[in-house]
């Protein structure tokens, strides 16, 4: 039994290393080259994989480009939101961050895709359209929170007000993400900029 936790999470790590080592080599190339001039098989070369292995992680030339995602929402971290009693955007981007830190994003990768995707629009648009069935399900756990908040809300108004905070949310987030990759410190936390953020957030509204 105890040999088999340590080889599971060693194969764990060798396949992040090894999917992080791939959408490096498929961003540099992107944008070297540019998106339509970039091809598997020069990814593949450039990462030191088969094409079989590149299509087994990321299906198609896209999949490189965009990532795998962020990791789904823990249940824990869901259950924290539910209860937590601040301001609920507040309480959402940080449920958000847990997320993104439980990803443990590399910042070099995470500059080069904002790049990629400022020079390539449509690539940006497919990364949205990924995320639409992630933000629905966000969309759902606020509605709960407001709905125990507030039961004698209609249920109409819970689900117009759970969508304003999810947007509030969704755009405030890529700006601390973006600050994040930024900083010179590279050990600075991604709860430090959510709490700047927060706090721009907070003037804007006020003003």
């Amino acid at each position: 039994m105890s040999s088999v936790a340590p080889a599971s999470g060693l194969r764990e790590r060798n396949r992040v290393r090894r999917t992080r080592r791939v959408e490096r080599a498929s961003l540099e190339l992107a944008l070297e080259h540019g998106v339509d001039h970039v091809t598997v098989d020069m990814i593949c070369e450039a990462s030191d994989i088969s094409p079989r292995t590149y299509f087994n992680y990321f299906g198609t030339k896209e999949g490189a480009l965009l990532g795998l995602g962020n990791v789904p929402y823990a249940e824990s971290d869901i259950e924290v939101f539910l209860s937590a009693g601040g301001h609920i955007v507040e309480d959402l981007l940080h449920l958000v961050a847990a997320t993104f830190v439980a990803s443990e994003p590399d910042r070099d990768v995470y500059l080069m895709r904002r790049r990629l995707f400022a020079r390539e629009p449509e690539l940006q648009g497919l990364q949205l359209a990924r995320m639409a069935g992630k933000r629905h399900a966000l969309t759902r756990v606020v509605e709960q929170r407001i709905a125990a908040e507030r039961p004698d809300l209609p249920p109409a108004e819970v689900c117009d007000e759970a969508q304003l905070v999810v947007a509030v949310a969704a755009g405030a987030f890529p700006v601390a993400g973006r600050v994040w990759a930024e900083r010179e410190d590279a050990a600075e936390h991604i709860e430090v900029v959510i709490a700047d953020v927060i706090a721009r957030v907070r003037r804007i509204v006020a003003s």
